[in-house]
C-alpha cells in the first residue's frame, strides 16, 4: 500500500477512493502550461469580442469581422458544457458592451447604466448561443480534428446558416432588436452588400461566417502539410468562389444603375436640440422657434419637400396656424414627427407619429410608429411592476401603430413611405413599407438621446441595408446626426456636416434625391426573408439530426 511521510515524520495512508500519482519534474511545466492556456482562453475570448466591436462604427475596421467567427471557435474548441458557454458568452458580452457603449451617454443615469447592461446581456445571448452550438462540434479541439474535406465544408455551411438563424430570431423575439448584425459591418463594401437585394443583410452575414470558418480550416491544413503550398486551397476554394461571384455581380449591378428620370429636392432641418431640453416642461415654444427659424432659411433654397426630425418640437393649438401659414405660403409640404393622441371611450392612447402637412392641409391617415423602443417609448410591465418606471425618463408609454402608410406628395406623382427612429434597423419591417410604387423611404429620428458619438454612425450603417434590400433611396432626417441620403445601392451620398466635419450641430441641408426603384422591385422586396428562413430550417434540421444520432450511439443502438 502506498504511504506518504509528512515533514514531522508521521506516516499517513492515502484517503480511501483516491489514487496517488507521481509527477515527474519534466511533466510539471507541461501541466502548468495547460493551466495557463486555460486561463488565457478567457482573455482571448474577451479580445475576440473586442475585435468584433471594432469592426462596427466606430472605428469600423471591417476586416476584423472576417476573422472573428473563426477565431471565436478556435478559442472555445475543446471545451465542454458550461465552460464552453462561459467562454462563448464572455466574447459576446464584450462585443455588446463595447459596441453599445453609446447608451451610457443618455442624460438619465439610472436608465443609461441599467439599459446598457440589460441590453448587452440580452443581445449577447444570440452570438454566444452560436459559439456554444458550433463549439460543441469541436469537442476534441482543433489540433485533433481529423475531418474529411466534405465534413469541413458541411460544418462551415452549418456555422453560417446557424448564425443567420440566430439573427433572424434576434430580429423578432421580444419585439426584436436587430442592431449591428454581422453583415452590417460591411456597409461600406458596396459590391458585396448588393447581395442584400436578394437575401437581405443575412446573406452578407452568411458569407462572412462561412469564409471565416473556412479560413481556420485552411490554416490547419497548412500546419499539417507545410510542404504543400496548396494545402489551403481545398477549404477556401468554394467560399472564395462564392465571394467572387457575389462581388462580381455587385460590381455589374452598381455600374448599370440607370440615370434617374425624376428627382426631388428635399430640405432637411437638423435642430440639434439636447435631450434634456426635450424632456423639460415649458420648452416647447423655444424649440419650435428654433425649428421655424431654420425652416425659413431652408425654404429659401426652394425645395420640393421639407423635413423635420422626430420629436423635435411640439406644435400647440395656438401655434398651429403659424406652421400651417409657413407651409401654405411657401407651397412646400412638410413631413414632421409629432405626438398623436386618440381617445377610445375614456382611454387616451398616445402615438409617436409622422404627419404630412400639405399646402391644402394635413394628409390622413398619419403614420403611427409600429416598433417602439423599450424604456424609450414604452415601459414593459409598468402595471405589474411599477418600479420599472424609474429606469426610464418617460412619463408613460406610447401605443404601437398597426400598419405602414404611403404619403402622396401634391400632384400625386411621388410617393414616400415614412419610418420613425430605429424602425430602419428592421429588415422585414422596412420591406413592409415599400410597395411597387414607392419612390422614397424617409426616416425621421431623434438620436439626441445619445449626445454626439458613435450611435449616429451605427444607426446609419444599419439603415444602409434597407435601401439595398428594397431598391429605393432612403432619406434620414435626424435631430443631431446623421442627416443624410442613401441611394438605392446603399451608398451614403451626402450628409449634413460633410464639409465642416461636424455632423452634430444645428442647421439645415438640401439634397437632390433621385426617385423610384431604378433597378426594379428587388427579389428581397418581393419574397422577403426566404433565404433567412431557409437558413433557420436547415440549421435546426442539421442540429436535430446530429442530436438524434448521438442519442442513438449513447443509447447502445450502434456499437
Amino acid at each position: 500500500m502506498a504511504r506518504t511521510v509528512t515533514a514531522g515524520g508521521t506516516i499517513r495512508k492515502p484517503k480511501a477512493g483516491r489514487s496517488t500519482r507521481q509527477i515527474s519534474s519534466g511533466s510539471l511545466p507541461a501541466l502548468i502550461g495547460v493551466k495557463q492556456l486555460g486561463q488565457a482562453r478567457w482573455l482571448l475570448a474577451a479580445l475576440v469580442g473586442l475585435a468584433l466591436a471594432l469592426a462596427f462604427p466606430e472605428p469600423r475596421w471591417l476586416g476584423l469581422a472576417w476573422l472573428v467567427p473563426g477565431a471565436w471557435l478556435t478559442v472555445v474548441a475543446g471545451e465542454r458544457r458550461w465552460r464552453l458557454f462561459g467562454l462563448a458568452f464572455v466574447a459576446a458580452l464584450v462585443f455588446r458592451l463595447v459596441s453599445l457603449r453609446f447608451l451610457l451617454a443618455m442624460p438619465h443615469t439610472a436608465g443609461a447604466i441599467s439599459g446598457w447592461l440589460a441590453l448587452s446581456l440580452y443581445s449577447a445571448l444570440y452570438p454566444a448561443a452560436w459559439a456554444w452550438v458550433c463549439g460543441g462540434w469541436l469537442r476534441d479541439g482543433l489540433a485533433k480534428l481529423e475531418w474529411t474535406w466534405f465534413r469541413r465544408l458541411g460544418f462551415g455551411l452549418f456555422a453560417a446558416a446557424s448564425w443567420v438563424a440566430l439573427e433572424m430570431a434576434q430580429a423578432r423575439l421580444l419585439g426584436g432588436y436587430p442592431w449591428n448584425f454581422l453583415g452590417v459591418s460591411q456597409f461600406e463594401n458596396l459590391p458585396l452588400i448588393q447581395v442584400a437585394s436578394v437575401t437581405g443583410v443575412y446573406g452578407v452575414s452568411f458569407l462572412v461566417v462561412w469564409a471565416s470558418v473556412s479560413l481556420v480550416f485552411a490554416v490547419l491544413q497548412i500546419r499539417r502539410a507545410p510542404a504543400n503550398p496548396w494545402s489551403w486551397s481545398a477549404d477556401l476554394a468554394l467560399p472564395l468562389l462564392a465571394l467572387g461571384l457575389v462581388c462580381g455581380w455587385g460590381v455589374l449591378r452598381v455600374t448599370r444603375l440607370p440615370a434617374p428620370a425624376n428627382r426631388l429636392t428635399v430640405a432637411l432641418v437638423q435642430p440639434s436640440i439636447p435631450q434634456q431640453l426635450i424632456w423639460q416642461r415649458g420648452t416647447g415654444d423655444e424649440r419650435l422657434d428654433k425649428v421655424l427659424e431654420l425652416s425659413r432659411l431652408a425654404l429659401a433654397t426652394q425645395p420640393d419637400l421639407l423635413l423635420w426630425p422626430e420629436a423635435c418640437a411640439p406644435i400647440s393649438a395656438e401655434r398651429w396656424p403659424e406652421v400651417f401659414d409657413m407651409v401654405k405660403s411657401s407651397g412646400v409640404p412638410l413631413l414632421f414627427g409629432a405626438d398623436d393622441v386618440e381617445r377610445v371611450g375614456e382611454v387616451e392612447r398616445y402615438y409617436n407619429s409622422a404627419v404630412l402637412l400639405a399646402p391644402d392641409g394635413p394628409q390622413f391617415p398619419s403614420y403611427r410608429k409600429r416598433r417602439l423602443v423599450m424604456f424609450g417609448e414604452y415601459i414593459p410591465f409598468e402595471k405589474a411592476l411599477p418600479f420599472m418606471k424609474y429606469l426610464s425618463p418617460i412619463g408613460g408609454s406610447f401605443s404601437a401603430g398597426t400598419e405602414p402608410v404611403q404619403f402622396a406628395l401634391p400632384g400625386g406623382k411621388q410617393t414616400l413611405a415614412p419610418l420613425i427612429c430605429f424602425e430602419d434597423a428592421f429588415p422585414h419591417g422596412g420591406r413592409e413599407h415599400v410597395l411597387a410604387g414607392t419612390d422614397l423611404l424617409v426616416n425621421l429620428t431623434n438620436d439626441g438621446w445619445f449626445g454626439a458619438g458613435l450611435e449616429q454612425w451605427q444607426h446609419a450603417a444599419n439603415a444602409v441595408f434597407r435601401a439595398v434590400e428594397n431598391g429605393v433611396p432612403l432619406v434620414r432626417c435626424a435631430n443631431n446626426g446623421l442627416t443624410c441620403w442613401i441611394d438605392s445601392l446603399g451608398q451614403v451620398r451626402q450628409f449634413y456636416g460633410q464639409e465642416s466635419g461636424d455632423i452634430y450641430g444645428a442647421g439645415f441641408v438640401s439634397f437632390e434625391v433621385p426617385l423610384g426603384q431604378p433597378l426594379g422591385q428587388t427579389a428581397y422586396n418581393r419574397r422577403g426573408d426566404l433565404f433567412g428562413w431557409g437558413c433557420l430550417v436547415a440549421a435546426v434540421a442539421v442540429a436535430a439530426a446530429r442530436r438524434a444520432k448521438r442519442r442513438l450511439h449513447t443509447g447502445g443502438g450502434i456499437g
